[in-house]
């Protein structure tokens, strides 16, 4: 038996597929695969990155539109050589959340070096109670890059799911995910219990 089927409203014996598409409001490309997916049927959902340049056209799409299952795609990193973003709270160097170029980490491990969770957990509200103002039926959250989900922040991240009653997305096996993230040795144990 499968609770998560039963706590979506499905058959408990039954498997389901969710497709779901992230990085949405990275740029005007991921917008427009996300609504001509979402409207052929060929995805379940999807998140967006609120500090991203093209997230406002996104909120524009998604307000009130119930098509549109969306959630929103913590954002603490950005991957990208020539295409970067700030924080939505602070640029500041002692929040840790961004290099020295006033620009998030391109990579978790180093954000995970220099961050304060305290600033991790004001710039992480503030984008869902960006996505909630700007009309987005905010449906889970979820992690760019697995950033929000790092070991000094996730209790963060499972904390501000309860504050706002959506649902996260974890890894089923941190170890792998971490590995994939290049983050080194990572004691896994805390993941243990929430996995429970």
């Amino acid at each position: 038996m499968n609770p998560t089927s039963k706590a979506l409203g499905l058959d408990p014996h039954t498997r389901a597929v969710i497709i779901h598409a992230d990085d949405v409001g990275m740029c005007h490309g991921a917008n427009q695969a996300f609504v001509e997916l979402s409207w052929a049927g060929a995805i379940t959902c999807g998140s967006v990155m609120v500090p991203c340049p093209w997230f406002p056209e996104m909120a524009d799409l998604a307000a009130g539109e119930p098509k549109f299952d969306l959630g929103v795609h913590l954002t603490l990193t950005c991957e990208w050589p020539g295409y970067r973003w700030r924080p939505l709270v602070s640029a500041s160097p002692a929040s840790g959340l961004v290099d020295s170029d006033g620009f998030m980490w391109r990579r978790v491990a180093l954000l995970a070096e220099h961050v304060e969770p305290e600033a991790a957990e004001m710039e992480m509200r503030a984008q869902i109670d960006r996505a909630l103002a700007a009309g987005i039926d905010v449906t889970h959250i979820d992690t760019h890059m697995g950033a929000a989900a790092i070991p000094s922040l996730v209790d963060i991240y499972v904390r501000l799911g309860q504050e706002y009653q959506l649902p996260i997305l974890l890894p089923r096996r941190p170890e792998e995910y971490f590995r994939v993230l290049r983050m080194g040795d990572v004691d896994t144990a805390p993941y243990g219990r929430l996995a429970g």
